[in-house]
């Protein structure tokens, strides 16, 4: 595997060069990766994506190294002597025994070298995945900074004159039709079918939900993130268990970037602020969140949505929780999303509504969620 740089490097690109030449490379070379580097980082060359870690193809140390030693003659019936100690024609029990027990020391010599092997090749893969997904992060960003960045085109670079007239949306004989007016007129048109974003989005909505959830029901993995945490770190021990809707931990901390570290006052928030930036970025997610949460008139903003349906999503709630916070007068998603957890654990009680502290913070997660896309009215 080839050597990693490990010393401190500056902003002088000549020093630079004289740092890469003293390691063996051509002055030639190292001009043109410090160009290439400038380059890159500049945008003017295309980004190549490698490995931190190497994952070699075979391993000397990975390869089988039992041979059988022990082989048995067979005794005849009546005309065989046999006995535990060597005699003239046989070697006896003990040699047997022994020789076979050699061969078993050498197959589990191999068993051991075998789950070692297997177990390096994990923790490699882990390191390659990481790398990807570090990648894809950055690619993800790359997106994003050229979308907002880049200013939006007309969507139709050409005047025209006389353009036909939106009238809506209208339904004939049991099909959705667009209905456009042009001179004196009425054009109609089939209607534009769009993908159900529904189930996509119900899962963005309950990420930061499903983590607050997690750290409640594994104390491990919430005392990690409490003691201060990198995110790979916390996805490389806990990545594996379930999220609750089908997605594993790891999937669900994906979101954020690997080397960002958080603790149990910033890991939900965090969580939300991503799952918010893709929800905002997605063409029909909105629509898609207001059917989610229940918006029922048309152009309502997200944060006079009635909390009811959320906090019954939430595992283990009372059945009449909603009537409850309608009677404290929380009746929607911007009276509940200020109120402090312990403060909501009192209201409810004074309306016979017992909620336990790890509810009280999911129901938090899953209000400062809608919260967040609250100034967001839907385009019905």
């Amino acid at each position: 595997m080839a050597n990693l740089w490990n010393e401190a490097i500056g902003s002088d690109p000549n020093l630079l060069v004289e740092q890469i030449v003293s390691k063996g490379l051509p002055k030639y070379d190292a001009i043109k990766l410090i160009n290439d580097l400038v380059a890159v980082n500049l945008g003017q060359l295309p980004r190549r994506f490698r490995f931190a870690q190497q994952l070699p193809a075979d391993s000397a140390a990975c390869v089988p190294g039992f041979a059988r030693t022990f082989a048995h003659t067979n005794w005849i019936d009546g005309e065989s002597v046999v006995q535990a100690g060597e005699s003239p024609g046989d070697r006896g029990f003990n040699w047997r025994f022994n020789a076979l027990a050699t061969d078993l020391d050498t197959l589990s010599a191999d068993v051991v070298a075998l789950y070692g092997c297997l177990e390096q090749l994990r923790a490699s893969l882990v390191l390659a995945l990481q790398d990807v997904a570090a990648e894809l992060n950055r690619l993800n960003n790359d997106v994003a900074e050229l979308h907002t960045k880049t200013p939006s085109p007309k969507a139709f670079p050409y005047e025209i004159e006389n353009a036909p007239k939106f009238l809506g949306i209208r339904e004939l004989d049991g099909t959705k039709v667009t209905m456009w007016q042009h001179g004196g007129n009425v054009v109609v048109l089939p209607g534009i079918h769009t993908m159900d974003l529904t189930s996509t989005v119900t899962q963005r909505l309950e990420t930061g939900a499903l983590v607050a959830r997690a750290m409640a029901g594994n104390p491990a993995f919430g005392k990690a993130v409490k003691a201060g945490a990198v995110v790979k770190d916390l996805i490389t021990s806990f990545g594996d268990e379930p999220l609750g809707d089908g997605r594993t931990l790891g999937q669900g901390l994906s979101v954020l970037s690997l080397e960002s570290t958080v603790d149990d006052t910033s890991i939900v928030e965090a969580v939300n602020t991503q799952e918010q930036a893709f929800l905002r970025s997605t063409v029909g997610s909105i629509d898609a969140v207001a059917a989610v949460v229940g918006t029922t008139s048309t152009g309502a903003p997200l944060v006079s949505v009635n909390p009811r349906r959320i906090a019954g999503s939430i595992l283990g709630a009372p059945t009449d929780i909603g009537t409850a916070l309608d009677a404290a007068g929380l009746s929607t998603i911007e009276k509940l999303a200020g109120v402090p957890n312990r403060t909501l654990i009192t209201t409810l009680k004074k309306q016979g509504v017992v909620i336990t502290g790890s509810q009280a913070i999911e129901l938090a997660a899953r209000v400062s969620m809608i919260a967040g896309l609250g100034a967001v009215t839907p385009v019905n």
